[in-house]
């Protein structure tokens, strides 16, 4: 009898500190999971549309960047043909030199993009992607004169934008290109 009344006096273990969540303490759990997740799923769409402008950015740097550097190489080395121009307020669309190999060539922007001309074959050129857009192109010319005792440069002005994807990022670019033949 010893051994009952021990196991009677052993306490039953007490069911509310056992019973798990409440309804309302889940359902809050849930609703804060799911606002959790919707902020976390707003931060990963923004930084994905961030990495594709970036993306737009680049390419269409890198491939004005190829198209200038074309350029620039047959400018330096080049006798400019068209005569100065009063810019920043009327720059040419056209500008037409004298390469000492490749004879006489024209750079114009036509359909969105920019082309090189070689005058004596009549070979036409598409020097920007399909992937870019130029909006604007333009030549500032000056130190072309005989007598005006500069030296011959060209300023290109140019707009682009990418022409493919939901975002059009316009980009405006502008560089300087000095003549290398020194005139006396």
């Amino acid at each position: 009898m010893k051994n009952r009344q021990k196991i009677k006096h052993i306490s039953k273990p007490d069911l509310k500190k056992e019973a798990g969540f409440s309804l309302i303490e889940f359902l809050a759990a849930i609703t804060l999971g799911a606002i959790a997740i919707m902020l976390i799923s707003g931060i990963f769409v923004q930084t994905l549309r961030l990495q594709r402008k970036a993306f737009f950015i680049q390419r269409v740097q890198e491939n004005i960047g190829l198209v200038l550097e074309a350029m620039a190489k047959e400018i330096r080395v080049s006798t400019i043909a068209t005569a100065n121009t009063g810019c920043p307020l009327a720059p040419v669309q056209l500008l037409t030199m004298t390469h000492p190999v490749n004879g006489n060539l024209e750079y114009s922007l036509s359909g969105g993009a920019i082309h090189r001309r070689a005058v004596d074959s009549n070979t036409d050129t598409t020097l920007s992607s399909s992937g870019i857009s130029v909006t604007r192109l333009g030549f500032c010319i000056s130190g072309n004169a005989l007598d005006d005792g500069l030296q011959p440069r060209v300023t290109i002005l140019l707009s682009v934008q990418n022409s493919n994807g939901t975002e059009i990022i316009p980009i405006d670019v502008q560089t300087t290109v000095s003549q290398r033949l020194l005139s006396d």
